[in-house]
């Protein structure tokens, strides 16, 4: 019998239909993805590991006379006219890296009329219409990409449906926004106040103008609401997703807003730290708890020993156990990195990001929060008196003017610190990280 040998040395592909880009937007992702996608060695990689390597046809733009970072071949077109740029005959795949809702809404549904399918990272979007914009990609036949709108440059979509395919998730949670764990992260370490931190984060451009879906918890929200839909086969209501702790006496406020630096202190004096935690756990009667707020988490855990603006994500599954999944969780590159693989991925005609996934339905969202656990209480001013007896009868342990709480519920927690003249602070604990 004769030997046979098999060819393995890399296909170079040319361009065809079916790999021709137009990209809508072009700030920091979008640059990053055409600078890639015109990059010679981008492009040798690509073809070497297998891949139908995509061109850039066109990028559509709001503002056509404003300076760009990326200088444009002749070949690719700049154009104001989105509707055009999408429905032209050399467009195979339309990304989207506009940004808000309504114009990129529009776009998308323009593609899906077009029969093109749709790479995004629009998580704001998604999580607020992500169920009417994946039934009308499966009504189109059309496929719709959104790896990058959660985590970034770290593969956390893909993954959860297919490498954990075989699991039953049980629970989620992670440090899903890099801008405020960054925050935290230098309150804790620097010992400063929030308002300083946040005018320096902005001024290095890790915070935007306006911080507010950032520190706020909208954005973890958002892409809470994405790791639902593909864990728990249900699209959440985004406004339903608690953002906020439990304070009295004062205004709390949405997010990291109303963490300061003294409870960053004593919450270190404990043993722990304060993280924007986004989590969602299925329960025994099929409910599903969900909330994206801050969390008092043992100092020397995963979660919180995460600095900076890395991004973690843990998956709580049956029969595999706990798996967790870091990196970089925002910026043009990893963001790019995630967006080139999903149209490196339909290259090969694979399928949404959901694949084989049947269509989920709504959820109601229980408040995880109302349920028995331990508690950070922050109390303000207490002085040389020390705790009254009531609430001291709660601590496992205390500091100057915090404690862990026994395991209690909220409603009655409030009851012990109601008549409290005091303004206190409360934040659930994160029992097992």
């Amino acid at each position: 019998m004769e030997d046979e040998t098999v060819d393995n040395e890399p296909v170079t592909p040319t361009p065809e239909r079916g790999n021709r880009i137009a990209l809508l937007g072009f700030g920091t992702v979008g640059s990053a993805v055409a600078q890639l996608l015109l990059d010679e060695s981008w492009r040798a990689n690509a073809a070497e590991r297998g891949h139908i390597v995509p061109t850039l046809t066109g990028i559509a733009v709001r503002d056509l006379e404003r300076e760009r970072e990326v200088t444009l071949p002749d070949d690719v077109r700049l154009t104001d006219d989105v509707e055009a740029l999408i429905a032209a005959d050399d467009v195979d795949i339309v990304v989207e890296l506009m940004g808000g809702t309504d114009t990129a809404a529009e776009a998308i549904e323009a593609a899906f009329a077009a029969g093109k399918p749709v790479v995004t990272a629009n998580k704001e979007l998604l999580a607020t219409s992500g169920r009417d914009l994946e039934a009308a990609a499966r009504k189109a036949g059309v496929r719709l990409r959104f790896e990058a709108a959660v985590a970034a440059g770290v593969p956390v979509l893909g993954p959860l449906v297919w490498d954990l395919g075989a699991n039953r998730v049980t629970s989620l949670r992670g440090i899903l926004n890099g801008t405020t764990n960054h925050i935290l992260s230098t309150m804790a370490s620097d010992a400063r106040d929030y308002e300083d931190v946040l005018r320096e984060a902005q001024a290095a451009g890790y915070a935007e103008a306006d911080p507010s879906s950032d520190v706020e918890g909208l954005d973890g929200a958002y892409k809470l609401a994405l790791l639902m839909r593909l864990a728990f086969d249900a699209w959440p209501d985004v406004d339903e997703l608690r953002r906020d702790v439990p304070s009295f006496a004062k205004d709390g406020g949405a997010g990291i807003t109303g963490v300061t630096r003294p409870h960053l202190s004593a919450a270190a004096r404990l043993g722990m730290t304060i993280k924007l935690v986004a989590r969602a756990e299925r329960l025994e009667d099929g409910g599903i708890t969900a909330a994206a707020t801050p969390m008092a988490v043992s100092a020397a855990s995963s979660l919180g020993s995460t600095g900076g603006v890395t991004n973690l994500v843990e998956f709580t599954a049956e029969p595999v156990g706990r798996v967790t999944m870091s990196g970089p969780g925002a910026g043009g590159p990893a963001t790019a990195s995630a967006v080139l693989a999903d149209v490196l991925v339909l290259g090969t005609g694979v399928a949404s990001t959901w694949e084989q996934l049947p269509p989920a339905e709504a959820v109601e969202v229980v408040d995880d929060l109302a349920a028995e656990r331990g508690w950070l209480v922050c109390i303000e001013g207490v002085g040389a008196e020390g705790f009254p007896d009531r609430v001291k009868e709660l601590a496992l342990a205390t500091t100057d003017e915090a404690l862990v709480s026994l395991p209690i519920t909220l409603l009655e927690l409030t009851a012990k610190l109601g008549m409290l003249d005091k303004p206190v602070t409360l934040y659930p604990i994160l029992s097992d990280a």
